[in-house]
C-alpha cells in the first residue's frame, strides 16, 4: 500500500465465450453454459469453518479457502449495480465490491483429498426476490452448478489432488439452517445431478470423484491476474458505544454521552456526505438496530464493537445474534480477550479483525489465520483520557498519518465533542492524503491480493501474509 510496492496481484482463472463449445463437447448443455471467472481466496466462506468441524471433523481454518465464480465482466455489465449488490437478494455478501457475484463453494484440503462442503447461489437460489429479474437470470446462469463444479475440478486437477469429495444432498440438506424451507429436490439438482457426469464414487455421505482420471472432462481456465492499487490507504473508524465505555470509570461522563451521541452521530453522518467519505461504523451489538439504519443507506460499512461493551463477558455468540452477516470485529479498548482466538472468530464467520497496533504486534494489515488484520495506529481517546487538546491531537494525527503508508485511525461516538467542529477540515485534509476506504474494502483488497494460484496451493500457504 505504499508508492514504493508495486502492489499486490489478484490471481484468476478465466472462460471466456468462446470456450462453450468445450463444454458442450463434454456433455454440458449449452444453455447452461456462461463465461465467467474463478477467484480462489484465502479465507473460510460462509460457515465455512462450522462446516468442516461439522462434516470434516476439521479444526484447522488455514485447510480452508473459498472458490467464488463471477460472471465474465461483459455479462455482469448486462446487469444493474442493484441487482448485484441487492443485499437481500445476495444473502452471504460475498460479492467484495465486485459485479457479476453468481456462486461460491467452500473447501477444504485433507492430504490429496479435497473437498467442498457447500455449493452456494445466493443469485439463482433467491432470485424469486426480484421478480422482475427471475426469468431473465433464471435463464443466463441456470447452469451455474455445472460451472462451479467444473471450477472444483479445475482447481483440484491443478492442484495435483487425488480425489474430489462432493456431498451428497442428504448430508448437504442435514447442514443446512433448519429455518431455511429448501426442498429436498433442490438439493439433488444441485449436489447429485451435475456430478454423475464425472462418474463418482460414493459413499455415505459423499460424492468422490478420481481426479486423475477425469481429465478429460474439465475444461481448464486460462491462467490471468490483475494488479491492486498500491496507493496509500486511510481508514475512518467510528467506534460506536454512547456512554457503555464509562458505565462504572466515568459514570457522569458516560450519562453526557448518552444524551450527546445521538446528535454527534447524525452530524458526523452528514459531515461524511457531504464529503463524499464512507467510513466504517463499529457498533456496540445492543445498539446496532438503531444505528446501522441510519448509516447503512448513506454507503457505510458496519462492523461489531462487541455486544454490550462488557470486557469479562463472552461477545461473539451475542453479536450473531443480532446480526449474521457483518463482516468485521472491533474489541472495545483493542483487549484481544481469551474468547477472541482466529478461530472462534472464523467460526462465528468473522472475515477481519481490527485493533490497536499495540495489541496486534504489527502496523500493517495481515492475512493470518484466515482472517484479515487490521492495525488501528490511533485514536481520539487521548482528548478525553490526558486533556490534549484538540490542536495537540492533531499535530500528532498528521505526523503518524504522514509516516505511515497505511492507517486506520479511531473516533468515538463519545467523545466527538472534542472534534466533532472541525471535522469537516479535518475530512477535507486526509482526503488529500490518501484514498479513504472501509474496513470491509481493505479486507478484501488483502483477500484478493492473496487469491491462491495453483502452485501456491498445491505447496500450501503460509501461515501469515502481510499487506504492502
Amino acid at each position: 500500500m505504499s508508492s514504493e510496492n508495486p502492489g499486490l496481484r489478484s490471481c484468476f482463472g478465466d472462460i471466456d465465450a468462446s470456450r462453450k463449445p468445450e463444454f458442450v463437447a463434454r456433455g454440458i448443455k449449452g444453455r447452461h453454459f456462461f463465461p465467467h471467472r474463478i477467484y480462489h481466496l484465502p479465507k473460510c466462506g460462509p460457515d465455512g469453518y462450522k462446516l468442516a468441524q461439522w462434516m470434516c471433523s476439521e479444526g484447522d481454518p488455514n485447510a480452508q479457502s473459498e472458490l467464488i465464480l463471477y460472471a465474465a465482466p461483459a455479462l455482469a455489465d448486462q446487469f444493474s449495480d442493484d441487482l448485484w449488490f441487492d443485499k437481500d437478494l445476495l444473502w452471504h455478501e460475498q460479492q467484495f465490491g465486485r459485479r457479476g457475484q453468481v456462486a461460491s463453494a467452500n473447501l477444504r484440503v485433507d492430504g490429496s483429498d479435497l473437498y467442498s462442503m457447500v455449493l452456494i447461489s445466493d443469485l439463482v437460489q433467491r432470485i424469486s426476490r426480484r421478480p422482475s429479474e427471475k426469468s431473465r437470470v433464471e435463464n443466463r446462469f441456470k447452469g451455474w452448478p455445472a460451472m462451479l463444479l467444473n471450477a472444483l475440478a479445475d482447481v483440484a486437477a491443478r492442484g495435483g489432488f487425488n480425489r474430489l469429495f462432493v456431498p451428497r444432498s442428504t448430508w448437504a440438506m442435514q447442514h443446512t439452517d433448519p429455518n431455511r424451507s429448501v426442498g429436498a429436490e433442490l438439493f439433488r439438482r444441485i449436489y447429485d445431478q451435475p456430478v454423475q457426469r464425472y462418474s463418482p464414487g460414493a459413499d455415505a455421505h459423499w460424492w468422490i470423484i478420481d481426479v486423475p482420471q477425469n481429465l478429460n472432462r474439465v475444461v481448464a481456465s486460462e491462467p490471468g491476474y490483475e494488479v491492486l492499487s498500491h496507493e496509500k490507504f486511510i481508514c475512518i473508524c467510528h467506534d460506536t458505544e454512547r456512554g457503555l465505555g464509562h458505565l462504572d470509570s466515568d459514570p457522569a461522563f458516560a450519562a453526557q454521552a448518552d444524551a450527546d451521541s445521538p446528535a454527534h452521530l447524525e452530524r458526523m453522518a452528514a459531515i461524511e456526505q457531504a464529503a463524499g467519505v464512507r467510513s466504517t461504523y463499529n457498533v456496540v451489538g445492543s445498539l446496532m438496530h438503531e444505528v446501522a439504519p441510519r448509516v447503512r443507506p448513506l454507503g457505510h460499512d458496519v462492523a461489531f464493537h462487541s455486544y454490550n461493551h462488557v470486557i469479562a463477558e463472552e461477545q461473539l455468540a451475542a453479536c450473531r445474534e443480532v446480526d449474521y452477516r457483518i463482516k468485521g470485529y472491533r474489541p472495545p479498548q483493542s483487549r484481544i480477550t481469551a474468547e477472541l482466538t482466529d478461530n472462534a472468530l472464523c467460526f462465528h464467520n468473522f472475515e477481519w479483525l481490527a485493533s490497536s497496533v499495540y495489541s496486534l504486534g504489527f502496523d500493517q494489515p495481515r492475512l493470518e489465520n484466515r482472517l484479515v488484520k487490521i492495525p488501528v495506529l490511533f485514536d481520539d481517546w487521548p482528548m478525553y483520557s490526558k486533556g490534549q487538546s484538540y490542536q495537540e491531537w492533531l499535530e500528532i494525527a498528521w505526523q503518524s498519518i504522514e509516516a505511515a503508508p497505511f492507517v486506520a485511525l479511531g473516533l468515538h461516538d463519545c467523545y466527538a465533542g472534542f472534534w466533532i467542529e472541525h471535522y469537516a477540515e479535518f475530512l477535507s485534509k486526509l482526503q488529500a492524503m490518501g484514498t479513504i476506504l472501509t474496513l470491509n474494502e481493505v479486507a478484501a483488497h488483502m483477500v484478493f491480493g492473496n487469491s491462491i494460484s495453483p502452485p501456491q496451493f498445491q505447496a500450501g500457504l503460509p501461515e501469515v501474509i502481510e499487506g504492502s
